[in-house]
C-alpha cells in the first residue's frame, strides 16, 4: 500500500517519485486549466504555476473525502497527496505544452540560446484516517524556480527533436529526462523541479505536515539495487 497519491498523471513525477524510493497511487484530477488561467488574468507566471498545483490537488481531495474507496488499501496509517504543475516563463509570458510542431518550432526558435524560468507549484495534503473515511489534516503549498540556460539549436536540430514528439506534452517543449537533455547548457536550483517535482520542497513540505520524508519510502534498498555487495568497492 502506497502512503503517496500523486495527483498526476506525469510519467516524469512518477519516475522522480519511484526512483526515491516512492511508489504513489496515481489519481488524476480533472480541471480545466485554461479556465482557471482566464480566473486569474493578473497572476505572474509563478502565481499561476502555484494556483494550478492547488486547484488539481483539491479536486483529487474532494474526490478522495467523498469516496474513500478510491484509495487503495486500508486505513492504517496516514496519506500524503501531491499535485503539481509547471510552467515555463519566457520574456515575463507563460510557455505551456506545445502540442504541436509549429508550435514547438516557435518555442524554440525564441528560447534558443537563452535563458528561462522554469516554475513548479507544489500542492500537498496529509489525509488522516477517520471513522467515516479520510480526513484533511493539513495543507502545504509552495512554488519551486529554477533557472534554465538553453542551447542555440540548429533548423536540424529543431527539426529532430520535433520528430522524437517529447516536447510536444512537457511545459516549454523542454525537458531534461530524455532527448531534451542535451540542449540544456546550465541549471541554476534544483533540477528535479524541471522535471516536475522537488523532491527537496517536497521533503520540507511533508515535514511540515507532520511527517518524515523516508517514512513514504516502500522501495527497500535491495530491490532499488543498492544492496551492500553492489557498492563501489566491494568484492
Amino acid at each position: 500500500m502506497s502512503a503517496v497519491i500523486l495527483a498526476s498523471g506525469s510519467p516524469s513525477r512518477y519516475a522522480t517519485l519511484t526512483s526515491a524510493g516512492i511508489t504513489p497511487q496515481v489519481i488524476v484530477s480533472h480541471v480545466d486549466e485554461a479556465a482557471i488561467q482566464d480566473q486569474h488574468p493578473t497572476a505572474s507566471v509563478a502565481e499561476l504555476a502555484g494556483v494550478l498545483a492547488a486547484a488539481k490537488g483539491r479536486d483529487v481531495l474532494e474526490s478522495i473525502t467523498a469516496d474513500a474507496g478510491l484509495l487503495s488499501g486500508g486505513q492504517d496509517r496516514p496519506r500524503v497527496l501531491i499535485a503539481a504543475d509547471s510552467i515555463l516563463e519566457l520574456d515575463g509570458k507563460p510557455v505551456g505544452k506545445p502540442h504541436t510542431p509549429a508550435r514547438t518550432r516557435e518555442v524554440w526558435q525564441a528560447m534558443g540560446g537563452r535563458t528561462a524560468h522554469l516554475h513548479t507549484g507544489h500542492f500537498l495534503a496529509r489525509l488522516d484516517p477517520h471513522a467515516s473515511g479520510w480526513q484533511v489534516a493539513g495543507t502545504r503549498a509552495h512554488t519551486a524556480t529554477t533557472t534554465i540556460r538553453t542551447a542555440a539549436l540548429s533548423d536540424a536540430e529543431i527539426d529532430a527533436y520535433i520528430a522524437t514528439a517529447e516536447p510536444f506534452e512537457v511545459a516549454g517543449a523542454l525537458t531534461i529526462d530524455g532527448f531534451g537533455g542535451a540542449f540544456v547548457t546550465g541549471i541554476e536550483g534544483d533540477h528535479h523541479n524541471v522535471i516536475g517535482l522537488s523532491l527537496p520542497l517536497a521533503r520540507t513540505l511533508v515535514g511540515e505536515l507532520g511527517l518524515a520524508w523516508h517514512e513514504l519510502w516502500d522501495v527497500k534498498a535491495d530491490a532499488a539495487g543498492h544492496s551492500g555487495d553492489d557498492a563501489p568497492g566491494a568484492g
